[in-house]
């Protein structure tokens, strides 16, 4: 792929496969590009989607776990409160049947506490721990009331229900320790990392278990207090690098230092199933891409090749050659474009071929000029200089010679006349026999058309002299010429009929000078090129002449002045 950089930045092809291969390559990536990125975006709203549902179903499942916690301690409590032997210890004040009591039902139950509290008279039990004030308050209102607390620097999860017999003898607490075994239990049964958390009343958090691990954990403990005072809420955070979505929910009766569950998922760990999805799609796009690239290389170069064909013909036609036929065997647009250049090939070879022949017929400016516009019947009016040419004695020569003899002479003549008025800037209008009719200033002006064709005349007379020493050398006997040139303004333009026209010239200036060459020709004045003082004058060039006076000329009702021309003059111009 050839491409260069423009001084703006922008990319310049210098092929243009190398532009398709570049923009269908571009598009495919732009396409899989924004695939990727919506499947990348869509897994990770689906995964947020589906950690929101499951800490929304985790608040439900904890609560439900503490409920049966809460419903196993409370029968704990209801069955030492019925057993008589308990309550008959607490009545009696025998402390020491009322401890041995309690270690039994707590080694049942396997409760990490199980205590009295307000004892009964005698008994030496704790008093009113003030961290259970507030679930004492509670219980008070109620049959029970459960906490968490930490008591003596151990947090516990607590239930608190009186004895009563009949009259109310003392309050039993009933708890498990709460710790970071438990915290990993709530998160096996909730699928989710469970965090205990215990903010005090300045607002600071403090984290009593969590099931995170060691990193984790320290992460989570300097965004714990934004945590927690969110609560209720969905909150997104990064903890040790790791974006977590988080819930926190308020646990047991409020006190003085509440304690909340903080629920969490790693957005990571969650986007893992999708992780193979997202490696899965990379490969495909990745392989895509290279059998894109295959592709694009196909394509373009089934597109470029017959481009690149058509390329290498047009400059081989444009250099003249119009043999050149593209071969494409696409049945496409490309083929219908390579049938359609071949067409064109061809036509172009037959319009040389009719420009070729038209340029022999007539003059080459003559045949441009018809080529180059709508032919129609019609002139316009303007300034020709006209000349006519014709050998003397031709008649005669053709009597005594050959045909082949005559054509070769005649063809050796034209031919040679035809060039020098050609080169004088001059066309050939036509060929009269042995004659020729000549135009200076039609269909093309130059800026001596006078000039030019009296110095054609002039060369034409040498040129005939030299062909008669060769034909001379034959056993041929000498031609004369006798040549006419008149200068005025006529009507130059396509006459004839629409099926069949001729470029020339018509006028009364056109008839004057074909009566000077007959004047020549006859050798009234013995001289071979005559012509009138309009082109004398009109003549850039200047021209040694004689003058030969005024003389009638049929047709013209007034005399004409004309002059013989010798020979181009030395003398600067006038």
């Amino acid at each position: 792929m050839r491409l260069r950089y423009g001084w703006s930045g922008m990319i310049r092809f210098r092929t243009f496969q190398s532009r398709v291969v570049f923009f269908f390559l571009g598009l495919l990536s732009l396409v899989q590009l924004v695939v990727f990125l919506t499947v990348d975006i869509t897994n990770a709203r689906y995964a947020k989607r589906q950690i929101e549902v499951a800490l929304e179903l985790g608040v439900v499942g904890l609560n439900r776990l503490i409920e049966i916690r809460t419903e196993q301690l409370s029968q704990t409590v209801r069955m030492l409160a019925a057993d008589q032997a308990f309550r008959a210890a607490i009545g009696g004040a025998d402390e020491n049947a009322a401890r041995t009591i309690l270690q039994a039902y707590r080694e049942r139950v396997r409760a990490d506490m199980l205590m009295l509290t307000v004892p009964a008279k005698g008994l030496s039990g704790r008093g009113i721990v003030p961290e259970l004030g507030a679930v004492l308050r509670s219980a008070e209102k109620g049959e029970r009331a459960w906490a968490v607390v930490t008591i003596d620097q151990i947090t516990y999860q607590v239930l608190v229900q009186p004895i009563e017999a009949p009259g109310r003898l003392s309050w039993v607490v009933a708890g498990f320790k709460v710790g970071d075994e438990l915290a990993r239990e709530l998160g096996q049964f909730t699928k989710l990392d469970i965090s205990f958390v215990q903010t005090d009343s300045t607002g600071a958090s403090a984290i009593l278990a969590t099931s995170l691990a060691p990193p984790q954990r320290a992460g989570l403990a300097t965004a714990v207090s934004a945590i927690a005072a969110g609560a209720d809420r969905i909150i997104e955070f990064s903890i040790a690098g790791e974006d977590y979505l988080n819930l926190a929910t308020p646990i047991g009766v409020r006190g003085e230092k509440p304690v909340s569950v903080i629920m969490q998922r790693s957005l990571g760990q969650e986007l893992k199933p999708f992780q193979q999805l997202r490696a899965a799609v990379f490969v495909l796009s990745c392989g895509g891409l290279v059998l894109s690239l295959f592709g694009a290389f196909y394509i373009a170069r089934s597109v470029t090749e017959p481009v690149r064909a058509l390329a290498r013909a047009a400059r081989s036609v444009e250099t003249g050659n119009y043999d050149q036929a593209v071969e494409v065997a696409q049945q496409d647009e490309l083929g219908d474009l390579a049938a359609s250049f071949n067409r064109m090939t061809r036509g172009l070879a037959e319009r040389d071929k009719v420009r070729n022949l038209l340029g022999k017929v007539v003059s080459h400016a003559i045949a441009e000029k018809l080529l180059s516009q709508d032919v129609m019947l019609g002139g316009e009016e303007r300034e020709v200089t006209v000349m006519f040419a014709d050998l003397r004695g031709f008649t005669s020569f053709c009597e005594k010679q050959p045909a082949q003899e005559v054509v070769a002479v005649l063809n050796l003549y034209l031919t040679r006349i035809s060039e020098i008025i050609e080169a004088n800037n001059g066309v050939v209008d036509k060929y009269l026999g042995d004659g020729v009719m000549a135009l200076f200033g039609a269909p093309v002006s130059y800026d001596d058309d006078c000039g030019n064709a009296l110095r054609a005349s002039l060369q034409i007379r040498n040129a005939l002299a030299e062909m008669n020493l060769a034909i001379q050398t034959r056993g041929l006997p000498s031609l004369d010429v006798g040549i006419g040139v008149n200068t005025a303004m006529v009507v130059a333009g396509n006459m004839g009929s629409p099926s069949r026209l001729n470029y020339t010239v018509v006028g009364d200036g056109v008839n004057l000078a074909a009566r000077l060459q007959a004047l020549a020709k006859d050798g009234v004045f013995g001289m071979g090129v005559i012509t009138t003082e309009a082109t004398l004058s009109r003549s850039k060039r200047r021209f040694d002449t004689q003058f030969l006076g005024e003389v009638d000329v049929r047709g013209k009702s007034a005399q004409v002045t004309v002059y013989s021309v010798l020979a181009e003059s030395a003398a600067p111009e006038a």
